[in-house]
C-alpha cells in the first residue's frame, strides 16, 4: 500500500504546472503535499530543507536546463527518485537523462492520471526495494560490527588458515600480547607466520595433525590439539586449540580451517610442577620406605635374640630376682616392639601394602587371651579389669581376628595407661544381626584422665599425643596407636568415636560387621613348644648373626631336628649339592651372597629341591610385597624378631600338611 506522498514539481510555464496538478488529483495515488518551484535555484534551496519522495523536473528550465538539475539533485539527495518532463521527445536526450540518474522520462503529452498512477507504483516498489536494501544493508553491518566486537573482545584467539598454502587469512588481536608482539610489529607480519612461530618440535605433530584433518575430519566434527608457539623473546608458548573445517577445495579437502585457542602455558607450568612434585613424592616414598625397612632389619634382627633368649631364661629354673629381672627385660622389649611395629604398619596403610585378612575364629576365645593379657598389667595398678560380651553373639565369626586384636590392644592398653584408680571395662554388645553377618559395637570405658573436649577432635590424628605435658609421667608410644586404630577400622568398614571429659574418663567405641559361619570346622590341634618335635627331619638353615644361630641352634635341638646352620647363601648353595634337607630357613640378608640370590640359584639349577619348603626370615616387614622377593618363590615368611611358636606353625603348616 503506498502511503502519501510529498511532491517537488520544478516547472516554469504555469499553464504544463496546471495540467500536472489536474493528472495528479485524478491519479489513484494519495498526495500528502504538492510543492512548485519554478527555478532550478529556488528547488536547490527548498531541498536543503525538505525532502520530497519523488521530483519531477522540466528539461527546459530558466538559467539551467533540467539535466543540470537533476545532477546537483543527486548530489544533493542521491536516493530521491527523479523523473524529467519535456515537451520534446528527442531519445538522445532520454538516454543522457537516464545515465544522470533518472528514474524516468516522458514527454508532457503523456502525462495522464493513469501514467501517473503507473509512475508512482514504480517508484513506489523501487522505493520499498531501495528500502529494504537499506535495513539489509544496515543489519549486515551491524551483525559485521557485532562479529568484529565479538572477535575483538573475545579473550581467546580466533583465526582462519589455509592449511593446503600454509597462510593466516584472518585472526583477531588477542594472540600478539601472548607472543609479545606490538602493535608496530604487526606491520611487518607476513601471512604465514602463523605457521612461523609453531615451535620447530611440534611442526611433525603439527604436519600429522592437518593430514588427518584434511581427509578424514567431517564438517561441523571438532578436533583438538595441544601445541607450543615461539614467544618474541624465544620462551615457549602453549596453546589448545579447538578446530573445525571452514572450507574445502575442489577435490572435498579441507582447505581452510576455522579454531579458537586458548594460553595454557601457565596450566602447562602447573601440570609439569605437579608432576615434579609427584615424582619428588614418590621418590621421598621411595627413601621413607627404603629407611623403614634398613631400621626395621637393623632393630629386629638384635631384638630377635633379645626376645628369643629372654623366653628361654624364662623357661628354665631361675630365682625370683633373676626372673623379675628377665621379665623386666622382656616388657621393655616388648613395648619397643611396640613401638616399632607402629610405625611400621602406618606406613604400610599408606603405601597401600596393609591386607586384610579372613578367616574364621571364635571371638570368646579371642577376648579371653586378651582378658588375660592385660589383668596382669591392671592388678598390678589396683584396677579393675571387665570384659563383658553379649550372650547373642555366635560362637564362630569370619574376619581379621588379628586385626580385631589389634584395635583392642590399643585402646585398652590406653584405657590402662592413663587410668590410675577405678575401671576399665570391655563390652562387647551386638548392635544389628543379619541372616549372613553380625554388626558388633566393643565398647572400652575407663575412669582415667579423660580428654579435654578441644583435644577430642584430634585424637585419631598421626602423631597425635593428647597428654604431651605428662611425656614423663605417660612415658611411652609414637602418637600412631589411635590413628592406626582408626585406619585399621575403617578398613574393616567399621567406625570408631569417642567420648570423654577431662578427669572423667573416655568411651571408646567401635562398630564391626562379621560374617556368620553356619557349620563350623573342626578346630586344628596346635602344638605347643613342648610337644613339637623335628625328629627325623634335616632342616638347612641360613642365619648370619651368632645371637639368632644360637637360638636356631637351641631351638632345633630341643625339637630333636638334624640341621645344618650356614652363615650365608654361598654356604647354602655348597651345602644343598652334597645333601638332601626337608626344610630350609633361610634369612634374606646375609653377606657374601644374600638369601634372595641363593633362592634363584635353587629354584632354577637344583631341581632336587623343586618340592622342598623354604621359609624366608627377615627382619623386613615389608619384604612380602616387594615384587623382587616376591618373585623368588618363597613358601613363606617369619618376621623377626619371632616367638618359637610361630615358627612351629609355620614349619608345621610345610612340613606336616604337605
Amino acid at each position: 500500500m503506498i502511503t502519501p506522498l510529498n511532491i517537488l514539481l520544478v516547472e516554469d510555464d504555469n499553464i504544463d504546472a496546471m495540467e500536472f496538478r489536474r493528472a495528479l488529483s485524478r491519479s489513484h495515488v494519495e498526495i500528502n503535499e504538492l510543492r512548485v518551484c519554478k527555478y532550478a535555484e529556488e528547488a536547490l534551496l527548498l531541498l536543503e530543507n525538505w525532502l520530497p519522495n519523488c521530483i519531477f523536473i522540466d528539461y527546459q528550465l530558466p538559467k539551467t536546463n533540467g539535466l543540470e538539475l537533476l545532477r546537483k539533485t543527486k548530489e544533493t539527495a542521491p536516493h530521491i527518485p527523479v523523473i524529467i518532463l519535456t515537451s520534446q521527445g528527442d531519445e538522445r536526450i532520454a538516454v543522457e537523462m537516464m545515465k544522470a540518474g533518472a528514474m524516468d522520462y516522458f514527454p508532457k503529452a503523456e502525462i495522464t492520471p493513469e501514467k501517473i498512477t503507473r509512475i508512482f507504483h514504480s517508484m513506489w516498489q523501487m522505493l520499498e526495494t531501495e528500502r529494504k536494501r537499506i535495513e539489509t544493508q544496515k543489519e549486515l553491518s551491524e551483525k559485521e560490527e557485532l562479529i568484529d566486537k565479538i572477535a575483538l573482545l573475545s579473550p581467546n584467539i580466533i583465526y582462519v588458515i589455509d592449511i593446503e598454502n600454509r597462510t593466516d587469512v584472518f585472526h583477531n588481536n588477542q594472540i600478539w600480547p601472548i607472543l609479545g608482539y606490538s602493535a608496530e610489529d604487526l606491520a611487518m607480519t607476513p601471512e604465514t607466520f602463523i605457521f612461523q612461530a609453531i615451535h620447530e618440535d611440534d611442526l611433525p605433530t603439527i604436519k600429522e595433525h592437518y593430514h588427518h584433518l584434511r581427509s578424514h575430519v567431517k564438517d561441523g566434527e571438532e578436533t583438538e590439539m595441544e601445541v607450543r608457539l615461539k614467544h618474541k623473546n624465544g620462551s615457549e608458548i602453549w596453546i589448545i586449540t579447538r578446530e573445525v573445517p571452514f572450507k574445502r577445495n575442489e577435490q572435498g579437502e579441507v582447505q581452510q580451517v576455522l579454531g579458537t585457542a586458548i594460553d595454557i602455558t601457565r596450566r602447562k607450568s602447573m601440570e609439569n610442577e605437579l608432576i615434579k612434585a609427584k615424582r619428588d613424592a614418590e621418590e621421598a616414598s621411595r627413601i621413607k620406605s627404603d629407611f623403614l625397612s634398613t631400621m626395621s632389619h637393623e632393630i629386629r634382627t638384635p631384638m630377635n635374640a633379645i626376645i628369643g633368649f629372654t623366653d628361654l631364661l624364662l623357661e628354665s629354673d631361675l630365682s625370683g630376682e633373676s626372673s623379675q629381672h628377665l621379665n623386666t627385660i622382656k616388657y621393655s622389649a616388648d613395648n619397643l616392639m611396640v613401638i616399632l611395629n607402629d610405625i611400621l604398619d602406618f606406613s604400610k596403610i599408606e603405601a597401600g601394602k596393609f591386607d586384610l585378612e579372613d578367616f574364621e575364629f571364635d571371638l570368646r576365645e579371642k577376648l579371653g587371651y586378651l582378658e588375660k593379657t592385660f589383668e596382669v598389667k591392671a592388678r598390678e595398678k589396683g584396677i579393675d579389669l571387665n570384659f563383658e560380651i553379649d550372650t547373642k553373639i555366635p560362637e564362630l565369626l569370619i574376619g581379621d581376628a588379628y586385626r580385631l586384636n589389634q584395635i583392642l590392644v590399643n585402646l585398652l592398653s590406653n584405657a590402662l595407661k592413663f587410668t590410675h584408680t577405678g575401671f576399665v571395662h570391655l563390652s562387647v554388645k551386638v548392635e544389628n544381626d543379619s541372616t549372613e553377618q553380625v554388626g558388633l559395637r566393643f565398647e572400652v570405658a575407663d575412669s582415667g584422665i579423660g580428654i579435654s573436649e578441644d583435644k577430642l577432635s584430634s585424637i585419631f590424628d598421626s602423631f597425635s599425643q593428647v597428654h604431651h605435658n605428662n611425656a614423663k609421667k605417660y612415658f611411652g608410644g609414637t602418637g600412631l596407636g589411635l590413628t592406626i586404630t582408626r585406619k585399621l577400622t575403617e578398613m574393616m568398614n567399621g567406625s570408631i568415636y569417642a567420648e570423654s571429659e577431662l578427669d572423667r574418663g573416655s568411651t571408646f567405641s567401635v562398630l564391626l560387621s562379621f560374617r556368620k559361619i553356619v557349620q563350623p570346622q573342626p578346630k586344628p590341634q596346635s602344638l605347643s613348644t613342648g610337644d613339637f618335635s623335628l625328629k627325623g627331619y634335616k632342616i638347612l638353615a641360613a642365619e648370619d648373626i651368632l645371637a639368632n644361630q644360637i637360638l636356631l641352634k637351641h631351638l632345633l635341638n630341643k625339637w630333636g631336628a638334624e640341621f645344618v646352620i650356614c652363615n650365608n647363601g654361598e654356604e647354602v648353595i655348597k651345602t644343598i649339592a652334597d645333601a638332601q634337607f626337608d626344610l630350609i630357613l633361610m634369612d634374606i640378608q646375609m653377606p657374601v651372597m644374600d638369601g634372595l640370590t641363593a633362592m634363584k640359584l635353587i629354584r632354577k639349577s637344583y631341581p632336587a629341591y623343586d618340592h622342598v619348603p623354604v621359609i624366608a626370615f627377615t627382619a623386613d616387614t615389608f619384604a612380602e610385597s616387594t615384587p623382587e622377593i616376591h618373585a623368588c618363590n618363597f613358601d613363606d615368611f617369619v618376621t623377626k624378631p619371632f616367638k618359637a611358636d610361630e615358627l612351629i606353625k609355620k614349619i608345621s603348616i610345610h612340613l606336616f600338611t604337605n
